[in-house]
């Protein structure tokens, strides 16, 4: 008798095994991770591997497949998270993620191909919100300055040209569109993906950014999008089967990632957008079977499903809308409840000064004064905090509230302790000069809490009216004769506010001048000025520390725009990235009439690129406070000190 053997689908022999695909997807992401290396440096093949490796490592004990990597799955999801995370993170980070990736993410739904959402995006959205300030920590490439991302920063600060090379702050796999196309191709003439999902997760995306007047090419090119769309979606556990379920599915994610990063305080919405499609799934594919022979009831049954989840849908959003049009009459995470929550007797709060975003308001109940509320955003250590200052009729703050910061969970989060906000009740308008001398600082969290102090100071001056005159916003640089040497030091103007100095170079005794310059710089950054105190044991560094200080603080002060200056042909340099940059500036009718750069050698295709926007903006504006390139920072900076250096020789011809 013939033995009968009962088993699972699928019953169609394929040459195409669970390996083959998982090891050509990841084939597919070389590219991907090659830009990765090339802008953000050699740590991030670490990172990606590492996540690869653990994932593998930590699913040893629920397979029996004796190969090395087992099915490859396991390395695929790793390296996907890996390719989403920050190329800033701690080593420990992608550890912890292969572990949540395999362990919550796979195996408790049962394994390979039980799983109902993407492993790596349930690993990525545990890790981004259990550590938001580590997952969200943004380097330019290349140079690896501390910067935002485009969804951060805006549609204007960056090129389609960079978005499209990858050429901008992000994830370490997500940022080049050009690679993950190329993977993307590779994947579908192998026939592992269908386009059906990642068009219509685009156009949906689109489509939805042109709705939100949001540049939909932007939207595209930016963030995880294109990432997301090709590698993510597509996934087939987590995928529908359905040709038209397929496109609704990409059509809701994309609809979705624009909706998470538009009205959500998360700018890249992909992870949680795909991550809610995921459990819609079977949803969509059920929708979308077609019915028996003559089944009448199963075609009343599916219309009746798809209009109820329509109706609610739009009712949500509905509501949704309703509340946001409310929420965006402020800035940044400020909202009436904020208002209404500080100063509760208040009926109603009009905005009587503006400083940019700095808002002064008068909280009235009818036409009575019953306090001043001023909303503050400083720049912390990870992200902008925001404050709002209570102020009475004397001048005095009556209550301080941090409305958001994302510093560190472990020290920066302090800042919302009570004992230490409670300290600003002693202060009122004419303490001013000395909030940030007398604020007792956190330790270990010293610039998140300088940056309330500063955030409190501005409050009150805004309170006053007192536009502050003298310094303009940019990083100047100065130098003085020290006790073996020059002495050179960048001051950092941020809002006004000394925010930063540093030594960049000097020929000082190490153990000598390393503790001199640090007591220094705590005087310079509490007192906002050059007043400060001979550290005995460096008297001729101090002084000329001091010295220095002094002269960037007087750059500082100088307005470009209305200074006067002789006719000539002047020559200014000063460090780029790579070596000096030397230019001639030519002056006409008290206006910069050219610029000519004499000698650099910055990194061609980025540096020199930099160099040549930022002239042409100065000659424009007729003014050096312009805007850094991304990515090139430093050619950026070092050009226009070195014009500045130029103008201070103008200053002094004409004296």
């Amino acid at each position: 008798m013939t033995k009968i053997f009962s088993t699972s689908g699928p019953h169609i022999y394929s040459k195409e095994t669970i390996e083959t695909n998982m090891w050509n997807v990841v084939i597919a992401l070389i590219p991907a991770i090659v830009i990765g290396t090339y802008y953000f440096g050699t740590y991030v093949l670490y990172l990606v591997l590492s996540s690869a490796l653990s994932a593998v490592i930590f699913e040893k004990p629920f397979v029996k497949n004796k190969s090395l990597f087992g099915d490859g799955s396991s390395f695929l999801a790793g390296t996907l998270l890996g390719l989403t995370l920050s190329p800033t993170v701690p080593w420990w980070i992608p550890i912890l993620g292969g572990f949540i990736t395999v362990i919550i993410g796979k195996h408790l739904f049962g394994g390979l191909g039980s799983n109902i959402f993407n492993p790596a995006l349930i690993a990525r959205a545990i890790l981004l919100l259990s550590y938001p300030s580590l997952m969200t920590k943004w380097v330019s490439p290349i140079d690896g300055i501390s910067s935002a991302t485009p969804l951060e920063i805006g549609a204007e600060s960056y090129s389609y040209i960079q978005l499209i090379i990858g050429n901008i702050p992000g994830s370490i796999g997500e940022t080049s569109v050009i690679a993950l196309l190329i993977g993307g191709i590779y994947l579908y003439i192998r026939d592992y993906i269908d386009l059906k999902i990642p068009l219509s997760f685009i156009i949906g995306a689109g489509i939805t950014s042109y709705i939100f007047g949001i540049d939909p090419l932007f939207s595209i090119f930016s963030g995880g999008l294109i990432f997301g769309s090709i590698y993510m979606a597509t996934d087939m556990v987590t995928s529908p089967v359905n040709r038209w379920a397929k496109i609704v599915y990409g059509l809701i994610g994309g609809f979705l990632t624009i909706y998470i990063r538009r009205y959500t305080p998360y700018p890249e919405g992909i992870t949680f957008a795909i991550l809610i499609i995921n459990g819609a799934s079977y949803l969509f594919d059920n929708m979308f079977e077609g019915p028996y022979f003559g089944d009448v009831e199963h075609i009343r049954h599916r219309v009746f499903q798809i209009v109820s989840i329509v109706l609610v849908s739009t009712l949500i959003l509905f509501v949704g809308f309703i509340v946001i049009e409310e929420r965006n009459n402020f800035p940044g995470n400020l909202t009436y409840n904020h208002l209404k929550e500080t100063v509760q007797t208040a009926d109603n709060f009009e905005i009587t000064e503006q400083d940019n975003n700095d808002i002064l308001f008068s909280a009235k109940n009818g036409d009575e004064l019953v306090s001043n509320l001023v909303y503050i955003s400083r720049n912390g250590f990870e992200a902008p905090i925001e404050l709002l200052v209570s102020i009475n009729s004397n001048g005095e703050i009556s209550d301080l509230i941090i409305i958001s910061e994302s510093e560190s969970p472990t020290l920066g989060a302090r800042i919302k302790d009570n004992e230490f906000l409670n300290q600003f009740s002693k202060f009122n308008t004419s303490d001013i000069s000395e909030i940030m001398e007398k604020t007792d600082l956190i330790t270990g969290a010293t610039f998140s809490s300088q940056t309330v102090a500063r955030g409190v100071r501005a409050g009150l001056e805004l309170y006053l009216s007192d536009k502050k005159e003298g310094l303009n916003d940019g990083v100047y640089q100065a130098s003085a004769q020290g006790a073996q040497g020059i002495i050179r030091l960048e001051v950092e103007v941020e809002d006004k506010d000394i925010v930063r100095v540093n030594v960049i170079e000097d020929q000082e005794t190490k153990h000598l001048a390393q503790p001199a310059y640090e007591t220094l710089k705590k005087q310079f950054l509490a007192r906002q000025n050059a007043d400060l105190d001979i550290v005995s044991g460096a008297t001729y560094t101090s002084e000329a520390f001091i010295e220095a200080v002094k002269s960037a603080i007087d750059k500082a002060k100088d307005n470009e725009s209305n200074n006067r200056y002789d006719d000539g042909t002047y020559i200014g340099s000063d460090q780029g990235h790579a070596d000096i940059i030397e230019v001639e500036v030519k002056i006409e009718n008290d206006s910069i009439k050219d610029i000519e750069i004499l000698s650099q050698n910055e990194t061609p295709g980025l540096g020199d690129e930099a160099i040549n926007t930022v002239k042409q903006e100065i000659i424009e504006k007729q003014t050096l406070d312009v805007d850094i390139v991304t990515g090139a920072t430093n050619s950026s900076r070092g050009l226009i000190n070195a014009i500045r250096d130029a103008l201070d020789l103008t200053q002094e011809e004409e004296l």
